[in-house]
């Protein structure tokens, strides 16, 4: 979310916000699941939030993607010597609002929200404020206006990532001497996110004509929104819903419309959606004239990054590993640390075996070890900076996290000594 200084590829602010993958099977229903809480001694009994009672409303409970979230969560709760209360929003907003009003009533010490309906974060907010119970919005922001909202802001940086991530697929691009004159890019979105969200894709697109001369520009990423359907021969934009049988199907008809002698650049804003283009993709034989990259690091993208030659590049949001930073931003906020605009999470674009200076680019083996399903190590803290962002100039960063002793417990922050 903040303007990017120079700076190294491990030491650089962030900025706005990213979509995570959905996956089909949803289920509409409010439901409410406990944790209580180990016997906590040692470090976790150190902590200031050991023993506190938490509530997380996680998105939805029907999508992979979204149970690792919630079990990274369970998890840095139990570590940290929390009690946890779960609720499935189940991409509803009658069941946000209904899960936000029994959180209310419940009266944790701490609420973790995950509302993935734009259209009501102002009124969620209003309820976690008006009981008093202090907030933590998870990927998608409390309120959309230009100052910070009652609940603190835990997310990812769109311009960084999906910037960074054009940067890898150019490069192979222009080692395969692709150009706009034999390549169409192709971008699955989800309009119902909104803007924010889907500019993910805006930003891809506008590094990606830096890199693959003579596509068409952009002068901003603004020029491309979730309504821009094609920029001729350049971009095709197909609306998958972030799933993955909706972006095979989409995919699949946006294939009639594409010269089969042009070449193939895939992009989407969730890590489904990539992976059922590709299944549209590779089914239409056109495998071979494709570059495709993935966001969400999940299991099975990651193994499309390692195993298809054509999977040149993933974003890991690190998703399973998100918890422990909401603990930590907890033990802030319990202790009167006025916390940025935006905590920042941990993200980077993995490839096969190359870095990109400048960038948060860097090869698989920087993260993950052979026939190992869970990353060892997470990137480094990023110092909390002004920048500007989509709601103006803001405070950005994460580095104030390690104050408060909670991510030590973890050991798996580069640079930080375990607690």
């Amino acid at each position: 979310m903040t303007t990017r200084p120079h700076r190294t590829r491990w030491n650089r602010a962030h900025r706005s916000m990213i979509a995570i993958g959905i996956t089909l099977g949803i289920t509409i229903t409010a439901s409410c699941a406990t944790d209580d809480a180990p016997a906590v001694s040692g470090a976790a009994a150190e902590t200031s939030i050991a023993g506190l009672s938490m509530a997380y409303t996680n998105a939805t409970d029907a999508a992979p993607l979204y149970v690792l979230l919630q079990d990274g969560v369970k998890a840095a709760a139990s570590t940290s010597g929390v009690k946890l209360e779960t609720y499935d929003n189940a991409l509803d907003a009658s069941t946000v609002s209904s899960n936000a009003r029994m959180v209310a009533q419940s009266k944790p010490d701490f609420v973790l929200s995950y509302n993935p309906i734009a259209g009501i974060y102002g009124s969620v907010e209003k309820i976690y404020q008006n009981a008093d119970i202090p907030c933590i919005a998870v990927n998608t922001p409390s309120v959309t206006e230009p100052n910070p909202g009652y609940c603190s802001w835990l997310n990812l940086s769109n311009p960084q990532l999906c910037t960074d991530t054009a940067k890898a697929v150019g490069k192979a691009a222009q080692e395969r001497g692709w150009t706009g004159e034999n390549t169409t890019v192709l971008l699955v979105n989800a309009p119902s996110f909104g803007e924010q969200i889907n500019n993910c894709n805006s930003y891809f697109y506008k590094e990606i004509t830096n890199w693959v001369r003579g596509l068409r520009t952009i002068s901003d990423v603004s020029d491309l929104s979730v309504t821009t359907t094609q920029l001729g021969d350049s971009m095709v934009q197909v609306d998958g819903k972030a799933q993955r049988s909706p972006s095979f199907d989409v995919v699949k008809n946006a294939l009639a419309g594409i010269p089969s002698d042009r070449n193939l650049i895939t992009y989407s804003v969730a890590d489904d959606s990539s992976l059922g283009a590709w299944q549209a993709i590779d089914q239409a034989g056109r495998g071979n004239d494709t570059l495709i990259a993935g966001i969400g690091g999940t299991g099975e993208a990651l193994t499309q990054l390692g195993s298809n030659p054509a999977w040149v590049a993933e974003g890991d949001l690190f998703f399973g590993h998100w918890g422990q930073y909401m603990m930590a931003m907890a033990a802030a906020k319990k202790s009167g640390k006025e916390l940025p605009f935006q905590t920042i999470a941990p993200e980077a674009v993995l490839t096969k075996d190359f870095a990109i200076e400048d960038s948060i680019v860097a090869p698989f083996s920087d993260y993950y070890r052979d026939g190992q399903p869970d990353a060892y190590q997470l990137p480094p803290l990023v110092p909390v900076v002004e920048g500007e962002t989509v709601f103006g100039t803001q405070t950005v960063g994460n580095d104030y996290l390690a104050d408060t002793g909670v991510l030590q417990l973890f050991n798996n922050v580069h640079g930080l000594a375990n607690g």
